[in-house]
């Protein structure tokens, strides 16, 4: 790997311009994560600008920590795997830098609505769209122009497994831009977020494998380093790279059997990621961390192994919170903090371990090493604090500030996994900031040091952002931190008290304003008003019966049917649930099915409800059309024998 940048300086300068891009995009995504945090604070939570902003902050929170800042590093493993630089590879980073620079003034522009879609969420601004568009069509310009020398580099060495693992990562996103085209042919330019739901769920979970197979890339060189020799056998990484790409074959299967917006294509999908995007990954890991505990000190004395073991770590954890999700709690959140920091480690430690075939000096010092520790165990404690938080109900997406009154000691773990991760951000920038400034000894002749002042603005940028969350989360706890008296206790039940109160009011609000909104059949707002009802409670089985009926008056008969089937799993009894069921599998053609569940609403329904007689009706109707079609089958394979 650093034979290709110290042989081609075209593709050093290529590979050192997306990686100063990545940079980048992790510091912008550092700064809007400050803000998230900052709007979740008491100093500004109270005001309506911070309640806005946090959904629009927290829109480009995401985009530029997962979308850009894992193209730009997946688009610089692809350069650096293919050697060279082509006008058409220059050009790929030119049109990704304008993307990225247009999704970033996309908030000042307008009012743009924010899109809090799932694994890419947007602002619904054109600037922002565009932005994106041309951000995608230059890392996919990247990949295409990357495949041809890869694999003549491939056929001249078949050694280099790294290589074999970023081209089949090439492959994944390519898979993923098939099935974004796919889904598009449905949806087109979504004008709801539940359209941009529909457009990127496909896609972005193909996304995930690509993820996956750079993280393991990464893993296998960095193994090399700490080990000093291969992980495993070359069969046997060939054979497991291919295991972690074999789900992505599913993908055009599950769009020629589904409709996009039906709920088998999402349960598809999920399931491909569900079970196949992790054992592989699991595998080599456990390879890894076997071998290094057999090589003992040498190995774990390596500057490589304190991102590849936090890295291995972290995709543990997120697998094992991954297997508890139980609904759209932040128990979802805590996984994808796990997953994604294992990758983010892989890239960081992949990038530390680089910088001498840049001609720069290793950082591999303390103050590395303290950013390594700073932001794995950030991430550790917001894994683990939301899904605490999430076992309590907490939905994501939202700002969940009434749960620091309920849980102190969570919502505080989560604030400072927050703070401490952002702090490790900003130390990555410095420390990388420092060792451009001195040359290593693969670079050119050291310069002479020069007589001039230190420039000291990173470092205070970063002490007074620190020191601006700190305050914010010391006015936020250190009065529940020193609470002693029973008096303030007796306050601060109250408090907690008040705030229940309010969300009960706001609950009986929103389910009263939906029932008008039914009986009206302004079906869209009543929809709405459900959907605040169930952030607020989301195992309130009335709530799902209702947003059911309101599909149904919608003809959204698929994701009706799973409503009411979330209504019976929370209440057994919820007898308007089997009634809407049944209505709702009629309106799939199932006929047979709507029978059932109708029959269990007649077996439970009292004799005075008032919608029995029409429920034994459809009974009586649905039997009739059963036995015609029976009747209808029998005749026909009678009339077959006599031909016969």
């Amino acid at each position: 790997m650093e034979a290709t940048l110290q042989e081609n300086p075209g593709a050093r300068r290529l590979v050192a311009g997306w990686l100063k891009f990545a940079l980048g995009a992790l510091a912008l995504s550092t700064v809007f994560a400050m803000l998230v945090v900052g709007t979740r604070t008491p100093l500004l939570s109270g005001f309506a600008f911070a309640k806005e902003f946090f959904r629009s902050a927290l829109v480009l929170h995401v985009s530029f920590a997962l979308t850009v800042w894992f193209f730009v590093c997946a688009a610089a493993m692809w350069t650096l795997a293919a050697g060279g630089a082509g006008p058409a590879r220059r050009a790929a980073l030119a049109l990704a830098y304008a993307g990225a620079a247009a999704m970033t003034v996309a908030p000042f522009v307008g009012t743009p609505l924010p899109v809090l879609s799932n694994y890419v969420p947007v602002l619904d601004s054109r600037i922002f769209l565009f932005g994106l568009v041309g951000f995608v069509a230059g890392v996919a310009l990247c990949g295409a122009a990357a495949t041809g020398d890869i694999v003549r580099r491939l056929k001249a060495d078949p050694h280099d497994v790294w290589r074999f693992g970023v081209l089949l990562s090439i492959a994944a996103m390519a898979m993923a831009l098939v099935s974004l085209a796919a889904s598009m042919k449905t949806t087109g330019v979504p004008a709801e977020q539940s359209g941009f739901e529909l457009l990127f769920w496909g896609p972005g979970h193909l996304l995930q494998f690509v993820h996956t197979l750079l993280m393991m890339t990464a893993w296998i060189v960095l193994g090399e380093r700490v080990l000093g020799g291969a992980v495993a056998s070359q069969r046997w990484l060939y054979g497991l790279l291919l295991l972690a790409a074999l789900p992505i074959l599913a993908a055009p299967i599950i769009h020629i059997l589904y409709p996009v917006e039906g709920p088998e294509f999402r349960r598809a999908f999920t399931s491909i990621m569900t079970w196949g995007s992790w054992p592989a990954a699991v595998l080599l890991a456990t390879r890894i961390l076997l071998q290094m505990v057999r090589a003992g000190r040498a190995a774990w004395s390596k500057p490589e192994a304190l991102p590849l073991g936090l890295s291995i770590l972290l995709l543990f954890i997120g697998c094992i919170i991954g297997a508890s999700i139980r609904g759209e709690t932040t128990m979802v959140t805590a996984h994808y903090h796990g997953t994604v920091g294992a990758v983010t480690l892989a890239y960081m430690g992949l990038g530390y371990y680089l910088l001498p075939a840049f001609g720069f000096s290793t950082s591999g010092g303390r103050l590395a090493r303290w950013q390594l520790s700073l932001y794995g165990t950030g991430l550790l404690l917001l894994a683990f604090s939301l899904a605490w938080l999430g076992s309590m109900g907490a939905l994501r997406k939202t700002p969940h500030s009434e749960l620091a009154a309920q849980s102190t000691m969570a919502f505080s773990a989560m604030q400072l996994g927050g703070l401490l991760s952002l702090v490790g951000d900003i130390l990555l920038v410095v420390c990388i900031m420092r060792s451009t400034r001195q040359r290593g000894d693969s670079g050119a002749e050291k310069k002479q040091p020069q007589s001039r002042s230190r420039d000291v603005r990173l470092r205070a940028l970063a002490l007074t952002s620190s020191l601006v969350v700190m305050i914010g989360l010391t006015v936020m706890y250190l009065p529940t931190w020193l609470n002693a008296s029973p008096e303030v206790k007796r306050s601060e039940d109250a408090r907690v008290a008040h705030v229940q109160e309010k969300t009960d009011a706001e609950i009986r609000l929103r389910f009263e304003q939906g029932v008008a909104m039914l009986n009206a059949k302004e079906y869209e707002h009543a929809l709405t008003a459900f959907h605040r009802v169930l952030q607020l409670s989301p195992s309130l089985p009335e709530a799902h019966v209702n947003t059911g009926f309101a599909l149904i008056g919608l003809e959204r008969y698929a994701i009706a049917r799973d409503f009411f089937e979330s209504a019976i799993e929370l209440r057994k009894d919820q007898l308007n649930a089997y009634y809407g069921l049944a209505m709702a599998l009629e309106g799939l053609k199932d006929i047979p099915g709507a029978l059932g569940a109708m029959r269990t609403y007649v077996h439970l329904a009292p004799a005075e409800d008032a919608y029995r007689i029409r429920a034994e009706a459809a009974v009586w109707e649905w039997e009739a059309k059963l036995t015609e079609e029976r009747d209808k089958t029998l005749a026909v394979k009678k009339a077959g024998t006599a031909v016969r």
